[in-house]
């Protein structure tokens, strides 16, 4: 799940530019809540009294109480890492954004493409502070990050993990693992009862069959083949775009 806020005086382009991120969300299977602000105080409010932390701001430059230079200037005494979007139909206010560290500049009216582009930008540079999946064997803890996972399989009452790094197991149930992972930033798909997979580690899809990047071969079953084709699919399109 990310986090986005917006922040624009203007409700009905904040609105458009809502709609847009949902339509990447369903395009890309991208699970985001998004909250929408009319002024940088409403924004800071939020965030200072601990209601929610932003990964992702899309920010206009001039607004009333709070311009989004400001907001930033607070955002930034305590979140180096936030990552921040101007769109404004200002440009003169390079210097100031200097210090603030912004991600992109967008300049209105927004073009579809860039937007998109550099949402995917910013989605990769998420994804590259994605935590762990943590489990447990033996009584004993463990953690691998979930950007090195390959898949998912089950066995039995085993679950085993299947990683860069070679392979690991612990009891449990794929339908549990499959809910855990529900709000990780990298996509996995069920393609069979036993088999939860990385989009990632995907380097060919046929209609009945996953190829991975090791050359791993993986059943779709037969009731999950559409579903998982157009699934992938639109990811694709994602990171077309993105290059």
């Amino acid at each position: 799940m990310i986090n986005i806020a917006i922040c624009d005086d203007d409700l009905v382009f904040a609105s458009k530019i809502e709609a847009m991120l949902l339509q990447i969300s369903k395009k890309q299977m991208i699970k985001m809540n998004i909250e929408v602000f009319s002024d940088g105080s409403e924004l800071w409010d939020d965030i200072a009294f601990g209601k929610n932390k932003y990964e992702l701001l899309y920010l206009d430059i001039e607004m009333v109480r709070i311009n989004g230079i400001e907001v930033a200037r607070k955002i930034r005494e305590n979140d180096a890492d936030a990552i921040l979007i101007y769109i404004s139909a200002y440009d003169n206010y390079f210097i100031e954004l200097f210090e603030v560290e912004p991600f992109r500049f967008i300049k209105k009216p927004v073009d579809d493409y860039i937007f998109e582009v550099y949402f995917n930008k910013a989605y990769e540079r998420i994804l590259k502070d994605e935590t762990y999946f943590e489990y447990r064997f033996n009584k004993a803890d463990y953690k691998i990050p979930i950007n090195n996972i390959s898949y998912f399989e089950s066995s039995g009452r085993l679950i085993n993990i299947i990683h860069i790094d070679g392979k690991d197991k612990f009891y449990g149930k794929l339908n549990y693992v499959e809910k855990q992972l529900g709000d990780s930033k990298i996509p996995f798909l069920r393609i069979h009862q036993s088999y939860l997979v990385n989009y990632r580690f995907i380097c060919k899809i046929s209609f009945s069959h996953v190829t991975l990047r090791d050359g791993t071969v993986l059943q779709i079953s037969e009731d999950r083949q559409k579903k998982i084709r157009e699934q992938y699919n639109n990811l694709l399109v994602g990171d077309f775009l993105d290059e």
